[in-house]
């Protein structure tokens, strides 16, 4: 599988970044001079423009090699968009895409510190650690940031890890009554595809959670709400067949980057 560079910043993207959501309307005239116009979603396509600047000679070379390795626009590519959230169904942790521990109860929707009512509860009620987690179909070796907002009725601690392949991290946090936002951020010195977020409940403890994200940067971004779509697209490709990097001094070079995927 291929996948887009990151920076060496550990960010996919540098401002301005520009995000651009193109939809279809067929529209049918009929005889009788009426016109019935209807969305054809699928060719739904969204571009991207980053305009990189200041470049190293290493990330100038990862941009070209992966443009020469899928030809242009011939080829495709994964690409973690850096506006979104890399996680599906945000806010339903009981939709198939996560995976709970067999002892986890789920309820919701609850009060969440937005002012709306879009949190869940998790209660582990198992004699052992008990897991709720989703696995993210990105490189490895990206630097990601794995955030969410949780509170505790009864002040406590949580754990928040990471893993790709055999690799894995994870750190443990205190928690009370407040909301506080939580985030686990990192990268893995590996070659594993594919990546698991999760939280860990220890026996006994119950939490709110809302808000769970995963961004393929070192730090938070504001969160985002996703349902059966998230950031990752995995047959996007570039929008020309000339990549053209300009030298403005020694180990730094820029370039306009063109990406475009379908909505799926």
């Amino acid at each position: 599988m291929k996948y887009f560079p990151q920076l060496e910043s550990g960010a996919m993207a540098q401002y301005p970044l520009r995000k651009i959501r193109r939809q279809r309307c067929v529209v049918n005239s009929h005889l009788d001079g009426r016109r019935r116009k209807l969305l054809d979603a699928p060719e739904a396509q969204v571009e991207w423009r980053l305009a990189l600047t200041g470049l190293t000679s290493l990330e100038r070379d990862n941009l070209e090699t992966l443009f020469q390795e899928v030809e242009g626009r011939l080829g495709s590519f994964t690409f973690l968009d850096p506006a979104d959230n890399l996680l599906l169904w945000s806010e339903d942790l009981t939709n198939a895409a996560w995976v709970e521990g067999p002892l986890i109860e789920l309820t919701g929707p609850i009060a969440d510190p937005a002012g709306t009512n879009r949190a869940t509860r998790i209660a582990n009620t198992g004699a052992a650690a008990q897991t709720v987690e989703q696995a993210v179909a990105g490189p490895g070796w990206h630097h990601y940031c794995f955030s969410l907002y949780v509170r505790s009725v009864q002040e406590g601690s949580v754990t928040l890890f990471r893993a790709a392949g055999p690799a894995s991290d994870s750190r443990s946090y205190r928690v009370g009554a407040s909301w506080t936002r939580l985030t686990h951020s990192g990268r893995f010195e590996t070659s594993a595809e594919g990546v698991r977020f999760g939280i860990s409940l220890p026996v006994g403890r119950t939490v709110d959670v809302y808000g769970v994200q995963v961004e393929s940067q070192p730090a938070p971004s504001p969160y985002r709400r996703t349902t059966s779509r998230c950031g990752v697209y995995p047959e996007a490709r570039f929008a020309d067949d000339i990549l053209t990097v300009t030298a403005h001094g020694p180990e730094s070079y820029g370039c306009l980057v063109r990406i475009v995927a379908r909505v799926s």
